[in-house]
């Protein structure tokens, strides 16, 4: 879900709890496990689709996945499938990232990005199209799949109103704020969902993404919605499996 928009992308894409010490992980996970199917539509026209995944590793760490792939009429018009996967851990302060790869085929184009978090050496390298350079890791540092999880983490807390990421983006660190707008009900496939409705923000960019985002499915965003000169751009959840 970087999971989820760029362009309409929502590579975002991008989604988990109350933070415990590494002894309580094994009592209670602070991760959901899920698989989330989403569409992504254009006008109300179907564009696309996105698998979004959220796994553990032999290594006790976690991966996150967002598959996007265009379908109905912009197949015709353009074939853009993306892959993100995320690598990351738990500490006791937050969720860490320790490696993100954004692969995006195009035609017959490729687009490959690797960014590496060294948290010992506080470095971070970005690799894309065979070149690498390296950014100094501060603490919080995210990459784009990760903001999703930081968020719904974080909305546990109803105290807090404003949320704000910095995020390893382009060879930069941005920051993403995420306010609360108040609640809403949300229908996906009949079923009727309480959810926070948040407005995303890139820096001082006027552009704004909504997000929808439900308490009863451990805050994972339901509907992501975004207007542009040339119409709306919304990410609707179809149907997810929770694993824990």
């Amino acid at each position: 879900m970087n999971l989820l928009f760029k362009k309409f992308n929502p590579y975002f894409l991008a989604f988990f709890f109350s933070l415990y010490s590494a002894n309580a992980f094994a009592v209670k996970p602070s991760v959901p496990l899920f698989m989330a199917d989403y569409k992504l539509t254009h006008n109300d026209i179907e564009i696309g689709h996105v698998a979004l995944s959220v796994t553990p590793s032999e290594s006790g760490q976690y991966q996150l996945k967002s598959a996007t792939e265009t379908s109905g009429i912009l197949a015709f018009v353009r074939d853009d499938d993306v892959l993100e996967t995320s690598l990351f851990e738990l500490t006791e302060e937050h969720i860490r990232p320790l490696s993100y790869h954004y692969q995006q085929a195009l035609g017959n184009k490729n687009k490959n990005i690797s960014l590496q978090f060294n948290w010992q050496k506080q470095t971070l390298t970005n690799s894309s199209q065979g070149q690498d350079w390296t950014l100094t890791l501060t603490k919080g540092v995210l990459d784009k799949a990760l903001m999703q999880v930081a968020l719904m983490l974080d909305l546990n807390n109803p105290a807090t109103q404003v949320f704000r990421y910095k995020i390893a983006d382009g060879g930069k660190l941005k920051t993403y704020a995420f306010s609360r707008l108040g609640a809403e009900k949300i229908d996906i496939g009949g079923t009727e969902y309480d959810t926070v409705k948040l407005a995303r923000q890139k820096g001082t960019k006027p552009l704004i993404t909504y997000y929808w985002c439900a308490p009863e499915l451990h805050n994972l965003p339901i509907l992501l919605q975004r207007e542009k000169s040339y119409g709306t751009f919304e990410m609707r959840l179809i149907n997810v499996k929770f694993n824990n």
